[in-house]
C-alpha cells in the first residue's frame, strides 16, 4: 500500500534508458542487415551528427535522431561501466 503522506519522485532516466536500449537494438540490426560495422556507423553518426550513417530501415534513423547525443553517450558509458564492474575486483 502506498504512503499518501509522502511524495515520490518518478525517475524518467530509467524510461529514457529503455527507449535508448530498444533504439540501439533496432539501429544495430538495421546496420548489420546492410553488412556494415555497427560500431563504425554509430560512431560516425555521433562524431559528425550526420544521420546518413544510420539506415532508414525499420525507422532506425528516425529513432536515433530523437535521442540527444549526450544522453546516448551517457547510456553507452553507463552500461560499459556497469558491465565491467566485475573487472575491478580482479
Amino acid at each position: 500500500m502506498s504512503n499518501f503522506n509522502t511524495t515520490d519522485i518518478f525517475d524518467t532516466k530509467e524510461l529514457n534508458r529503455e527507449y535508448i536500449k530498444e533504439t540501439l537494438k533496432i539501429v544495430v540490426a538495421a546496420i548489420s542487415n546492410k553488412n556494415y560495422d555497427p560500431i563504425s556507423q554509430i560512431l560516425g553518426y555521433i562524431k559528425t551528427n550526420n544521420p546518413v550513417y544510420i539506415p532508414r530501415d525499420n525507422k532506425a534513423r528516425e529513432r536515433i535522431m530523437n535521442i540527444n547525443k549526450d544522453e546516448l553517450l551517457e547510456y553507452l558509458l553507463y552500461y560499459f561501466i556497469e558491465e565491467n564492474k566485475c573487472l575491478e575486483k580482479e
